[in-house]
This record gives C-alpha cells, structure tokens and sequence, in this order.
C-alpha cells in the first residue's frame, strides 16, 4: 500500500523474485491505490480473462532500465474488494497511513481459517511509532500482527521516462525487519537484508525517529539539502536548536523504552545501561552527524513536499514527541514544537 517511490520499488523488486517461486493464478504481490490514480493504469486480462488493472512502472538502477507491470487495486471501491489480504507492507506517507488502513482493515485475514496465525501488518512508513500509536488508538489491532521494518534504500521519482510510474533506484542500502519471512524475501532480492529483535527495531526506530526530527523540519525551514546543515551548524542558534531537539527526543525515547521494558518484565540493569547510552544526547548527535553526511546530496521529504505545497509528516515526528511528551510523561518538548508551528507556516505563507 503506497505509489511513492519506495511502495513501487520493493512492489516490483517483490513480485520479480515471488512470480519465480509462485505456482498460483493469483499474482503473489498486489499494489493498493487510491482512486485518482486510475486514469494512469492500464487494462489488462488476468491469467482466468478476467479484467485487471495494472501499473506500469519503469524503474532506473545504473544505466539499467526495468519494465515492470504490477496488478493494482483501487482502495475505497467496496463492490470491488472482496478478497482477502494476509500479509499488507505499508508505504504510504505517515500522514495518509490510518485512512488508508481504515478502507482494507476488515480485509485483513489469516491465511487460513484452520490457523491462528494472526494476519500481518509490516510498518515501512516514515513515523512508523506514530503511525502504531495512532493505528491502536483509532483503530484497534487485536486481530492484526503489527510489524515494523525500516530501509536505507535511496530512492525518487524520475521523470526521465514518459510515465506517472518512473522511479530511481538511486542507492541500494539495508532492510531491516522483526519478520523474518519479509527478510528471506528481500535477501531473494538480493538485498542486505537482517532479521532484528523487537528491542533491536524499537531501538533502531527511535534512533530514525531523532534523526528526522531534525534533518526533516530543518532542511524545510531553511531550503537546503540534508549535506548543507553542516554549514548551518556554524550558526550558534542553528547548534542550539539542534541540540535542543535532541535532548527532548532523548528524554522521551528513554522513558518510552523503560516503559517497553517493563512492561515486558526485561528490564536488566544492563540492559538499561545499553539504552541509556544509545539514546544520551552525544550517541544521537553522533548518528544524526553521520546520516547528514552520507545522505548530503540528498533532498529530505519534508522539504521535497513544502516544496510542492502537500501536506508534511511534521506531526507524525516532532508532533509525535511533542503529544508523547505531554500526555504520557507531563513533559513538554517547546523546540519539536516550534518546528511543527514552522513547518506548517511555510505552507501558510506560500498559499
């Protein structure tokens, strides 16, 4: 679920490696769409003639170029969505991410009725601890296995080919994910692939989150690429704000995974000591310096969205410690707030 450039890079790299090793008539990987998108999809037939819609996307990785034609859904069609969905990848934007659920949820089913194997629910999505919050809160998951994946895949729409569906593999990173069937599938890619623990990924989560509290709403404000804040380091309140950013995730991640961990009755002294100092302030500034780096020619996607006047995931990561903060600890966080008010304003001031 999710057309943007990573939901169509692992929709085309998924069902190549799957249609090798599926035997059935229905195709082993399915994107779902909103409605607008159908005017750009074409008619097809399927394997039993009857009528498909498919999305032709065109993918470039080093001079290579790939067609590939995935059969989609379109979401929101009722007399339409019949059939089940065992295993969903979720790639959308955060801020689209519970509507979208909400339209497929009473679809999501075991594989089987003789199992009592919960169907899966894989988080791929920026904001992905938001994005579960927000899913247990307005939604409700008791029947549904929730599983967060994360990928440094560097990948952007291209429009060097006449069609809505052109993407870049620009750089092939790592996957990282708690289900190891979604692992085996990548790694039959051929991708760097790793199984991790549920602590390893909320951990690994909340790092990604630390970074894109800052790089995103930054790199929006003052129009730059990601590599282009080290220069604003420079500027004292630029540094100020930065670290002010940083001591408010920090605080609230520990709490957060404290609380994980005692809820799970895994709380070892040294355990905490580990968590502790992943999440200090120095470890985060360290690993945010190291992403801004090897991400400097990037064009962060807060920035790319202020820049096409949509909707920003500001609220799914600043917002997201600012609520956690107030609600749960009685904490508040004024930097990660201040970037939300400036975020939003960019959008206010260009309309």
């Amino acid at each position: 679920m999710g057309a943007g450039s990573i939901g169509l890079l692992y929709a085309a790299k998924m069902q190549e490696v799957l249609t090798l090793n599926s035997s059935k008539s229905q195709p082993p990987v399915t994107l779902l769409m909103r409605p607008h998108h159908e005017p750009f999809l074409i008619r097809d037939e399927d394997s039993n003639g009857h009528e498909q819609l498919i999305a032709p996307v065109t993918m470039l990785r080093s001079g290579e170029v790939t067609n590939y034609k995935i059969p989609v859904e379109i979401i929101g069609e009722t007399d339409k969505d019949i059939s089940a969905i065992h295993t969903l990848l979720l790639c959308t934007k955060a801020n689209d991410a519970c509507t979208a659920l909400d339209s497929v949820w009473s679809r999501l089913q075991p594989k089987s009725s003789q199992t009592h194997r919960k169907p899966k629910l894989i988080i791929l999505s920026n904001g992905a601890l938001a994005i579960r919050d927000a899913i247990l809160r307005d939604i409700s998951a008791d029947d549904v296995e929730i599983v967060f994946a994360s990928t440094t895949h560097g990948a952007y729409k291209d429009n060097a080919v006449e069609t809505k569906y052109c993407i870049r593999h620009a750089g092939e990173g790592l996957t990282h994910c708690t289900d190891g069937e979604f692992i085996r599938i990548c790694r039959g890619i051929g991708w760097k692939s790793y199984e991790m623990t549920d602590f390893e990924m909320n951990l690994m989560l909340w790092k990604k989150l630390a970074v894109n509290c800052v790089i995103n709403p930054l790199t929006a404000i003052y129009n730059v690429k990601n590599g282009e804040l080290v220069g604003l380091q420079h500027s004292q309140d630029v540094k100020t704000i930065m670290t002010k950013l940083l001591e408010e995730v920090s605080s609230v991640a520990l709490k957060e995974v404290e609380l994980h961990q005692a809820l799970k009755s895994s709380r070892s002294k040294e355990t905490m000591q580990s968590v502790r100092k992943e999440l200090s302030i120095k470890s985060l500034q360290t690993f945010v310096d190291k992403v801004i780096k090897d991400t400097a020619d990037n064009i962060s996607s807060m920035l790319q969205d202020a820049k096409s006047d949509r909707v920003t995931e500001v609220q799914y990561l600043n917002g997201h410690i600012c609520r956690l903060g107030r609600e749960k600890y009685n904490m508040e966080c004024p930097y990660n707030a201040s970037m939300c008010s400036a975020v939003e304003k960019l959008l206010t001031e260009k309309n």
